[in-house]
């Protein structure tokens, strides 16, 4: 372990960081998220170097942020970027930026969507405006050449987009492929419970407790919402494309690798599940050590040869 990430996990330690905030009942967890995300802003970014246009539109009355390569490669791929938040934050400022850079260590157009929240919709809007942006991408590029990556809740809208075309048994065609980075659903057994409970106190970032209670804030008071937005590992993963699972060893929900395993072998879906030794939740994205560092490079080669 380099010295670096020792010094980050014992300031974790003694701060509480974001597991302090996630152990707050979730009505109050809700209302700060609320005035939080009322704080927060679409940054106006400008690429220094000139080589990526950012620009802003509207996709089933919600923000997407495009970022065009001014001469993109022939044929043009891109990526369907979706930034996690526990369902109740949206992008921050800093996300965008770090998105930027993505863009511009890939060659890939990143399409990265303010999907709605679920502090005032329930999770299946989320997944709706997903579609519908994937969708708008469809105009653009062709299928085989978009990837889909997420992290956290977006890692579970991101894996879930397969899931919710075969869902609605839509003639949508699939996408290139799929990078998940911690994807966000819910324990639906007691093995899953338990071996969440196990990596409890190893997580730095989310506690176990969260992930076994959220449902109530996912549904938003909608009892119709499909149990595989709630428990996406019991998915029907049918046609699915490859999938790379990023997770860290030390986190939660890693719990449900297994799970997930199982259900790509199922429906015969090719993936690759990478695991940091003794890493934090979503570390490709968080590029704070040097091992952390080395995810983000691995994420941003599968991203340039998917």
């Amino acid at each position: 372990m380099s010295f670096k990430y020792a010094l980050v996990k014992a300031m974790l330690r003694v701060t509480g960081g974001s597991r302090k905030v996630l152990r707050s009942p979730l009505e109050k967890l809700i209302a700060d998220a609320k005035k939080k995300s009322a704080k927060n802003y679409i940054p106006e970014l400008t690429d220094p170097d000139g080589t990526v246009a950012v620009s802003r539109t509207e996709i089933d009355g919600f923000p997407v942020v495009k970022m065009i390569h001014a001469s993109p490669a022939t044929p043009r791929r891109a990526n369907l970027f979706i930034i996690g938040g526990g369902m109740v934050m949206p992008p921050s400022p800093r996300s965008i930026q770090k998105a930027l850079l993505v863009a511009k260590q890939t060659g890939l157009d990143l399409w990265i969507p303010y999907y709605p929240l679920c502090t005032d919709y329930p999770v299946s809007r989320a997944f709706a405006m997903i579609l519908a942006t994937y969708r708008a991408m469809l105009a653009e590029y062709d299928a085989a050449r978009i990837s889909v990556l997420g992290s956290s809740s977006g890692g579970n809208l991101a894996l879930g987009l397969p899931a919710y075309i075969n869902f609605l048994k839509d003639k949508t065609p699939m996408p290139g492929a799929v990078i998940a980075l911690s994807p966000g659903s819910c324990p639906a057994t007691d093995d899953e419970r338990q071996r969440m409970d196990a990596l409890d106190k190893k997580d730095l970032m989310i506690p176990a407790a969260f992930m076994q209670s959220v449902e109530p804030i996912l549904r938003h008071g909608d009892d119709s919402v499909p149990d595989f937005m709630l428990h996406l590992q019991n998915a029907d993963f049918t046609g699915c494309p490859k999938v790379h699972f990023m997770y860290g060893s030390d986190e939660v929900l890693f719990a449900l690798a297994p799970s997930f395993e199982a259900a790509m072998k199922k429906y015969g879906v090719p993936y690759e599940m990478i695991v940091g030794k003794g890493m934090f939740h979503c570390y490709p994205v968080f590029p704070i050590c040097p091992e952390a560092q080395a995810g983000w490079e691995q994420m941003i080669a599968i991203l340039r040869n998917c």
